[in-house]
């Protein structure tokens, strides 16, 4: 299996509106402006006011916040849940699973820098976890950081070569800076570790498409379908149900 090189010669979305200070003019007869806050800001600013309300005081107790958080989510209240995750990181600073969760919703959200600051806590927290590795390089490469997203992922795959997902992410990063021949090698190392993996197929498929070798990817795209079949029955079978 080619392991993808860490080479240097890689290339390099809720969020709170922030108010804009009014810049007054100078002069002692010229009176200021008054600055006109919209009625979208005004209310932009009640609802996040709200959230802040609604957040209970749970003490100094950083796993009550954690647990809030995913109450908060299951109902729909992302932004509360974010506050209580924050508020449980603020208590307790080596809490992982808080920072793995505020990870995910700040990149989901755009929130690229604030993402790759919390699963950096998470590595640097746990730099024996492959996955600490895998969920930093997925944030690198939302923003489009693609050398530093492959440097983490080839680190997970030092902590775990048979990590395909790992594979599969290298080449998605791979894919955007051009480097095609590589993307293609990284995915068929995903596919080859995990052949019931859908996603390096898929990726196999657009990659071979991009080169117009179209009977390759025709045969990379039935084989995702096919995949991807497969796991829904699977998960049906386990939740009793059939397949959607």
């Amino acid at each position: 299996m080619k392991k993808i090189s860490k080479s240097a010669s890689y290339n390099p979305f809720f969020c709170l509106i922030l108010i804009a200070l009014l810049i007054y003019g100078c002069g002692n007869e010229e009176a200021p402006e008054v600055t006109v806050v919209s009625e979208e800001v005004k209310a932009e600013a009640e609802v996040e006011e709200k959230l802040v309300e609604k957040l209970p005081n749970l003490g100094a107790n950083a796993e009550a916040y954690y647990t809030f958080g995913i109450g908060a989510i299951k109902d729909g209240n992302f932004g509360l849940a974010v506050l209580a995750w924050e508020r449980a990181t603020q208590i307790d600073p080596t809490m992982v699973k808080a920072y793995n969760y505020l990870g995910r919703a700040y990149y989901t959200q755009g929130m690229l820098e604030e993402s790759i600051e919390a699963y950096k806590k998470t590595v640097k927290l746990e730099p024996a976890n492959p996955e600490a590795y895998i969920n930093l390089g997925i944030a690198y490469r939302y923003s489009e950081e693609f050398e530093s997203a492959i440097n983490e992922l080839n680190k997970a795959i030092e902590l775990n070569p048979l990590s395909a997902l790992a594979y599969d992410e290298i080449g998605m990063a791979l894919l955007k800076m051009g480097k095609m021949e590589e993307a293609i090698t990284a995915y068929k190392n995903a596919a080859a570790i995990d052949p019931k993996f859908p996603q390096p197929h898929n990726h196999l498929g657009v990659a071979y498409l991009m080169q117009g070798e179209t009977k390759e990817a025709d045969r990379e795209f039935k084989l995702y379908e096919e995949l991807t079949k497969e796991k829904k029955a699977e998960q049906a079978k386990i939740m009793g149900g059939p397949p959607h």
